[in-house]
C-alpha cells in the first residue's frame, strides 16, 4: 500500500488538477462570452483564437487580447469594459491632407447603432454623426475604391473645417455625383437601388430626383440602397414594398415616407 507521503502528493496533484480543470473550463466561458460581446458590437470583429486569448479588428485596426490573464485577474462582477479599453488604444488614424479627399467627401444615411460608437474611442477618432430623423443619422466619409472611410473628429480638426462646412462640401459632391449618375441612366426615375452606395444618402438630394409632373411625390429608403419615389396616392403600394425591402436588408434604414420641401427632406405624416 502506498504511504502516507504518497497519498498526501496524489491528492494534491488531484486538487491542482480539479483546478486547472476550472480555470481552463472558466477561460472557454470567458472567452466564448466576450466573443459573443464583441459580435454584438458594430465596430469589433474576433479574426482568431490565441491560446492566451483572440486576436481582433478594432474599426479595421488589429488588435490582440490576453483573455487569460483578464480571466484570472478579474474580480468585479458585472459588464467587462475591454471593448471600450481595446478602442481607446487604436492610435490616432492617418489625416489625409483635405486638397486630395475633397471632392470624394459624401454623406451617407446610416442608423446610428451601425456606426462605432461615440463613446470609448480616442475623441480625434470619434465618426462624426448628425441627427436625421430616429435612429436614422448622416455620417460623412471619404469614398475610396471598394471601400469608403470615415471622417473622424480628428479630419475635422486638421482640415479646420466646421461641421456644417463639411455637410455642405459633402451635399455639394453628392449633386455633382448625382447630376452625373442620372446623365448615364437617362433623368430621372422611380427606382435608385444598388446603383453605387450612396441611394438613399439621395434623399438629402431628393429635388434631383423626382420624375416631372409626379403628383405629390413620397420618397422611401428602406435601406442603405434604395431610394424609391411613388406619387402620393401610392402610398399603400409603397408602403407594402418599403416593408419588404427593410426586413430583407442587412442595411436597414427606415419605414417612414418623406416629402422634398425647400429646405430638405422631412418626414410625411400620412
Amino acid at each position: 500500500m502506498p504511504g502516507s507521503g504518497t497519498v498526501l502528493l496524489i491528492l494534491a496533484a488531484a486538487v491542482l488538477l480539479a483546478a486547472a480543470v476550472r480555470i481552463v473550463s472558466g477561460f472557454r466561458r470567458f472567452r466564448e462570452a466576450t466573443r459573443a460581446a464583441f459580435e454584438a458590437t458594430p465596430d469589433i470583429r474576433v479574426t482568431a483564437y490565441t491560446p492566451t486569448g483572440m486576436s481582433v479588428t478594432v474599426a479595421g485596426y488589429p488588435l490582440t487580447t490576453n483573455l487569460l490573464r483578464r480571466h484570472l485577474t478579474r474580480t468585479r462582477p458585472g459588464p467587462d469594459p475591454l471593448a471600450d479599453m481595446l478602442r481607446r488604444a487604436i492610435p490616432p488614424m492617418s489625416i489625409p491632407p483635405l486638397g486630395l479627399v475633397r471632392d470624394r467627401i459624401l454623406p451617407m444615411l446610416k442608423r446610428d447603432s451601425t456606426l462605432p460608437p461615440a463613446t470609448g474611442y480616442a475623441p480625434e477618432n470619434r465618426v462624426l454623426r448628425t441627427p436625421f430623423d430616429s435612429d436614422v443619422v448622416i455620417a460623412h466619409v471619404i469614398e475610396g475604391q471598394f471601400r469608403v472611410t470615415y471622417v473622424t473628429k480628428g479630419m475635422l480638426d486638421a482640415w479646420g473645417l466646421a461641421p456644417d462646412a463639411l455637410h455642405e462640401l459633402a451635399l455639394a459632391n453628392l449633386r455633382a455625383k448625382t447630376e452625373h449618375l442620372l446623365a448615364e441612366i437617362g433623368g430621372p426615375r422611380g427606382d435608385y437601388v444598388a446603383l453605387d452606395g450612396f441611394d438613399a444618402a439621395r434623399l438629402l438630394v431628393a429635388d434631383l430626383l423626382i420624375p416631372p409632373g409626379l403628383t405629390d411625390p413620397l420618397l422611401a429608403i428602406p435601406h442603405e440602397h434604395a431610394l424609391l419615389v411613388r406619387s402620393g396616392s401610392a402610398a399603400g403600394p409603397l408602403a407594402e414594398e418599403t416593408g419588404r425591402a427593410l426586413s430583407h436588408s442587412s442595411l436597414p434604414l427606415t419605414s417612414c415616407f418623406y416629402r422634398w420641401t425647400s429646405g430638405g427632406p422631412v418626414r410625411a405624416e400620412l
